[in-house]
């Protein structure tokens, strides 16, 4: 019999760890989140920069591709030291040096793994969207001979729509979820692996995920409200004017990013860091639950009574 993550425990045991371990984490953590952090603001003053050298038309702007493209893998390759350090923490194996920065062969390791994993769920999607396509196409074609069945191809097309969606979705969380945890633990990529051990256990992973992802969300969102100001208000717009509005504030928040770094930088910092705690405590937990039996150590708390 498949196992099951125990989502209310996985959710507790996340929040418990990313809060109440939060010192535990930032020891870990710190050295590569400051040097992020800092990156930040050049990052995001070249991208205000090319937006609006896009939004004026200007052929120059083209000449900032190479400088954010730098910047950004930059704070990519950042975040991947910090996330590496952070699984380990979770795994309960802190590191014992203040000055941890683990860039070697398990960072570059995990690295690959989420690209092979972001590859898989391309492959997928993209085999899931022919085959969309080519219903879709079966569909024009019966509408075309049969006018009266109009009502129900619409219906039928909804949830083409809705299934493709939920797909995606699907192969993320399958491929993904427990990649970082599988990657450390097992030294490998791990995203057959993580696919392989989810089974049976999608609906509950999404719980955990959104639980997770959604006050955070929110929480950022009004950071950003904060620093730039509401988003525009769109409604009765045309299409041109309403993304005219919308990347304005999006130059506009990252001005603001610049601007008061001094303000931004440590609400980014506190976001990060309860984040990255949270996120990879529910990972580690979800590891513990499906390998039971198996070298699979999980700091904080033992795996609850189910």
């Amino acid at each position: 019999m498949k196992k099951k993550i125990p989502v209310g425990a996985a959710i507790a045991h996340a929040y418990r760890f990313g809060f109440g371990k939060m010192g535990t984490i930032l020891n870990a953590i710190w050295l590569p989140l400051a040097a992020q952090l800092i990156v930040c603001v050049p990052a995001a003053q070249y991208a205000a920069r090319f937006l609006e050298g896009l939004q004026a038309k200007d052929p120059s702007a083209f000449g900032m591709i190479g400088p954010l493209f730098l910047l950004y893998g930059l704070l990519v390759v950042l975040f991947f030291v910090q996330l590496t350090a952070a699984i380990e923490t979770a795994l309960g194996l802190p590191p014992a040096s203040r000055f941890y920065f683990p860039i070697g062969q398990k960072m570059w390791r995990l690295l690959g793994g989420y690209i092979s994993g972001a590859l898989a769920c391309c492959a997928v999607a993209l085999v899931t969207f022919a085959g969309m396509m080519l219903i879709a196409y079966s569909l024009d074609l019966v509408m075309a001979m049969a006018p009266g069945t109009r009502p129900t191809v619409a219906i039928l097309g909804g949830l083409l729509v809705a299934g493709f969606g939920y797909s995606l979705f699907y192969i993320a969380i399958r491929f993904l979820f427990l990649l970082g945890p599988i990657n450390i633990t097992e030294q490998i990529l791990g995203v057959s692996q993580s696919w392989q051990m989810l089974a049976g256990n999608f609906w509950r992973t999404l719980l955990i995920v959104l639980a997770i992802t959604t006050p955070f969300s929110l929480i950022q969102f009004a950071a950003t409200i904060f620093l730039a100001g509401m988003p525009p208000e769109t409604e009765g717009l045309d299409e041109q004017a309403k993304q005219a509005a919308e990347l304005s504030w999006q130059i506009a928040s990252l001005n603001a990013y610049v601007d008061q770094w001094y303000i931004a930088i440590p609400i980014a910092a506190v976001l990060a860091l309860a984040y990255i705690g949270v996120a990879t405590g529910a990972q580690a937990f979800a590891y513990r639950a499906l390998t039971e039996g198996k070298s699979a150590p999980v700091a904080g708390d033992s795996l609850p009574d189910r």
